[in-house]
Order: structure tokens, then sequence, then C-alpha cells
């Protein structure tokens, strides 16, 4: 070994033939958390003001209990929203320490104005993993993409 291999780096080539995983240590949540999403009812009114409630089943299929958290996200620019006026466009609710096999459910109202057009819109959402608490997110989650109709 010279000089010249510590600054080019002989072990940057090990590493490009034998790359190790990045946090090898952690397990992902595909698989141990299920997410289920359904409307009551089914659909929202167009221009008028109506509501629907987005109930939220989150289920651990895991071995051991997560810190979860869910978050909800609506368009940006359209007229519906978490609250009568439409302007709250996110949702998000701690849902604690959920022990194995256990099911934790909440509805979210969605709520449509005078002003909402018809058609179908496209809603956000993820379960998030914590450790710790919830300042730390593990970098795997379970995110889905719902479609709301607006009738």
């Amino acid at each position: 070994m010279g000089i010249l291999d510590d600054l080019l780096g002989s072990e940057k080539k090990d590493y490009k033939e034998n790359p190790q995983p990045i946090g090898d240590g952690m397990k992902g949540v595909e698989g141990q958390i299920r997410l289920s999403i359904r409307f009551l009812p089914l659909r929202l009114s167009a221009r008028q003001e109506s509501h629907t409630d987005m109930l939220v089943t989150v289920v651990n299929k895991g071995d051991e209990k997560q810190l979860l958290s869910f978050e909800a996200f609506l368009p940006p620019k359209e007229m519906i929203g978490f609250d009568r006026m439409a302007m709250s466009k996110h949702f998000e609710k701690k849902l604690g320490h959920v022990e194995p096999g256990a099911t934790s459910e909440f509805a979210v109202p969605i709520h449509g104005t005078t002003q909402t057009k018809a058609g179908g819109y496209q809603i956000g959402a993820v379960v998030n993993v914590h450790f710790v608490d919830y300042n730390k997110v593990m970098p795997t989650g379970l995110k889905r993409k719902i479609v709301l109709r607006v009738v």
C-alpha cells in the first residue's frame, strides 16, 4: 500500500464490487402494517356544502409493537378540505404504540363547498413508523393514493 492507494482509494474499488446495503439492521414495514381506507358516504356532492368521512383502519401485523402516525394530503388548489371552509389540506393523527395484532380505527372528515367541482380527487395517505419518539421517522413507510369521487 502506498500513498497513492490511500488517496485514490483502493477500498472504493472493493465497495463498487461488493456494495453493502444501507440500513441493513432495520426491518421494513412491508407486510407488517396494513392500511385500509373507505368512504362513508361513498362520494361528495358537487356544488353543495357536504361532507364524507374517510374511515381509516391501521393494523399492526408484525411481531413487535410499533409507534405509528397517519397523514393524509388533499390536492392544494381544489375546493375540498379537512375543515368546512376547505382551507386545511393536511391531516395528521398520532396513533401511539400499536401492539402486535392490534387495530386502530378512526374517521377523518372531508368537506366540500359550493365551489367544489365534479370529478375525481386524489388523496395521499401515509402511515409513518417512528422510533424513540415522533421526531424520528423510519425511512420505510406505507403510502397509498385514493381517489374520492365528487358527483
